[in-house]
This record gives C-alpha cells, sequence and structure tokens, in this order.
C-alpha cells in the first residue's frame, strides 16, 4: 500500500497554502507612469492656440517661459489662450489672466498680413490690462540653421 498512493501521501505531508492578503502595488505604478508620460506629450499641444495665422520669421529661438498668447487671424478671429474672444471682452479677459500669472509675458500671435495699427492696437490692450511684458510672436527658427550664416 506505500507504492500504491504516494502522491497523497506527499500531499498530506506539506503545509496548505496561505492567502496572499498583500496589495500587489506594481500594476498601480506601472498604470500611473503610462498616464504621467501621456500627459506630457499632449500638454504642450494644447497650450498653442489654435487658430491657424502664418507669423513672420523669428529673430531668436522660442524660449521655454511661461506666456499668455494673444492671437489675431487674418479673417478677425481673436482669442485668448485658445478660447475665441473679441475686442469687448479682451481687455477684461486678459487682465484676468496676467492678474493670475504676473510673472508670464504676453505673446501677440499676429499673422504677418494684418496691418500695422491692429498690431498697435493689441498692444495698447496688452499693457492697459496691466502686462508688464509684451512680445510679437514669430515662427520659430528651424535646427540646422540657427548657428549658421546665410550664403549670398
Amino acid at each position: 500500500m506505500k507504492r500504491r498512493f504516494p502522491l497523497l501521501r506527499l500531499r498530506a505531508l506539506q503545509e496548505e497554502a496561505k492567502p496572499v492578503t498583500e496589495v500587489n502595488i506594481i500594476p498601480v505604478i506601472d498604470i500611473s507612469l503610462v498616464l504621467l508620460v501621456i500627459l506630457f506629450v499632449t500638454a504642450p499641444l494644447l497650450s498653442v492656440p489654435n487658430v491657424n495665422i502664418e507669423l513672420p520669421p523669428a529673430g531668436a529661438p522660442a524660449g521655454q517661459e511661461p506666456f499668455i498668447a494673444v492671437t489675431y487671424a487674418l479673417d478677425g478671429r481673436l482669442s485668448l489662450m485658445s478660447q475665441p474672444t473679441d475686442w469687448d471682452n479682451l481687455a477684461k479677459e486678459l487682465g484676468t489672466e496676467v492678474k493670475r500669472r504676473p510673472d508670464a509675458a504676453v505673446v501677440l500671435r499676429v499673422d504677418k498680413l494684418v496691418p500695422y495699427r491692429i498690431v498697435q492696437r493689441l498692444l495698447e490692450t496688452a499693457k492697459d490690462a496691466g502686462a508688464s511684458r509684451v512680445a510679437l510672436g514669430g515662427q520659430p527658427k528651424q535646427g540646422p540653421e540657427r548657428g549658421k550664416a546665410k550664403k549670398r
């Protein structure tokens, strides 16, 4: 009888498995890191206004400083930080945004074919809203040509 049921004897000699009472946190960390990467990838895409305009070329490379974008398109559409607005509400909304982020520069993104009087009006509106720093947005310089002089 000893040889007939060796597995039953082996099972009887082993201890019963104890239930797992610990929380496995590895999947939670993995999912959190994936969501964090998705946030980092999509955040820069949301910070640029979505009105299509053709900017003049920039004289300096783009920086990473915080800014408040005011965009004026050739067809007369006006937006503040990707939110459509009009001339009547621009000063009030811009003033609120400047008070909320006083260290940010106001960047005027204006199509290069818009008359200068519109740019001047935008500059006055930004100064009236309390902006201490105002800049004109331009098309960023391309990577390889940054340090090279143009050939004639």
